[in-house]
């Protein structure tokens, strides 16, 4: 059995690529305006994503301007998480296209109903377009 094979769509004029699923079918607006995720850390690598969601999710590089990341505690009980920070970014990706169940895997994975973590809007940078994406900030 053939399994789902990821592939590159570039969108020269805008300085942007997306990989993806080779069965997905992407656009600029896709990129640019539609539902999508800001992740950083362990979130960044596909097959950890599948391993999460069942599949793979398309995904670009993106960069969060006047945020960190930073953690909170030691050993075990250390936190990972990115913070307003003036003048720092944080470099990770867009998840886009996320369906309800990618939606749920991921905060299930950030532990929002534990109040871990909240959902939070963010602009974030993307080739040459800034937009809006969903990101977990650390619930402090």
């Amino acid at each position: 059995m053939r399994r789902n094979m990821l592939k590159t769509t570039f969108f020269l004029d805008h300085f942007i690529w997306v990989t993806h699923p080779e069965n997905t079918k992407l656009s600029l607006r896709d990129v640019t305006h539609g539902d999508a995720f800001f992740v950083s850390g362990l979130l960044m690598d596909p097959e950890f994503i599948r391993k999460l969601t069942g599949h793979y999710m398309p995904f670009t590089a993106a960069v969060a301007r006047n945020y960190a990341r930073g953690e909170r505690g030691r050993g075990k009980k250390k936190t990972l998480l990115m913070e307003p920070s003036p003048g720092d970014m944080v470099l990770g990706v867009l998840l886009l296209k996320p369906t309800q169940a990618d939606t749920a895997a991921l905060e299930r994975f950030e532990q929002i109903r534990e109040g871990v973590r909240r959902k939070a809007p963010i602009r974030v940078v993307v080739g040459t377009y800034e937009r809006t994406a969903t990101t977990f900030l650390l619930n402090e």
